[in-house]
């Protein structure tokens, strides 16, 4: 049974994550902390998304400028190493709720209110973005929403946008997911529901492919900051 959920959540999440470029660990991330204890579940739901951030850079690595995505996953991956460590000191439970309020203020802020088209942002404002997104990665384990942000505005494809955000994606699975292996979160007895998670995602990833090459720029950023949207509700409840 367990094996069955895994693979529709996981199904789902490819799917998801193929469309928006975000998105995977919150699909997951729903359903796994009632399979597994919490930190467990954070450590499957990082490595089963390693494969499909790898498969969606590879396909859009040719659209990578790379001085655009060096050091916004240095920043990242530094900053959320940071707030791992002083994530046991604050109330998680309320700044899951401030976060979640947050992000659904963003989400209608540039569904109904923002009419203009994004910009490049200034240096200041783009390392503010990271490091917050940083931090809320390693506060809440949602770091998504606020790179898919900066990333949209750093972008001018859904081609560019798309290997962007998953080349800093997969820099921070790959040490989130050693981090959890060398402190004993994940072990052997975790590898089985791993694999059939990676299976189950690249299906639903190919499927992604399918609906994405037929939507333009701006279909995805709408669809994109629903699931913002979404995100934020599922902090609040």
């Amino acid at each position: 049974m367990m094996y069955a959920v895994i693979g529709l959540i996981a199904l789902c999440a490819g799917i998801l994550q193929g469309v928006t470029g975000f998105g995977a660990g919150i699909v997951m991330m729903m359903v796994l902390p009632y399979l597994f204890p919490l930190n467990q579940a954070a450590g499957v739901s990082c490595a089963i998304a390693i494969v499909l951030s790898l498969s969606m850079f590879w396909r859009y690595r040719r659209y990578i400028q790379i001085q655009k995505v060096i050091w916004p996953a240095v920043l990242y991956v530094a900053v959320s190493s940071i707030s791992i460590i002083f994530s046991a000191m604050v109330n998680q439970a309320m700044m899951k709720k401030v976060f979640g309020v947050f992000l659904i203020l963003l989400s209608a802020y540039y569904l109904f209110f923002n009419k203009s088209r994004e910009k490049e942002r200034n240096l200041l404002v783009s390392v503010i973005f990271i490091g917050v997104s940083g931090a809320c990665d390693g506060l809440f384990g949602i770091g998504g929403p606020l790179m898919v942000l900066f990333f949209l505005g750093q972008t001018h494809s859904k081609e560019e946008y798309l290997g962007s955000i998953q080349a800093v994606f997969l820099v921070n699975l790959v040490y989130g997911t050693m981090m959890r292996m060398v402190n004993h979160i994940l072990t052997p007895w975790h590898l089985s529901y791993i694999g059939i998670g990676m299976v189950c995602i690249l299906v639903g990833l190919a499927a992604a492919n399918k609906i994405v090459d037929r939507l333009d720029g701006e279909k995805i950023k709408k669809i994109t900051y629903v699931v913002i949207g979404i995100s934020g509700i599922m902090n609040v409840i």
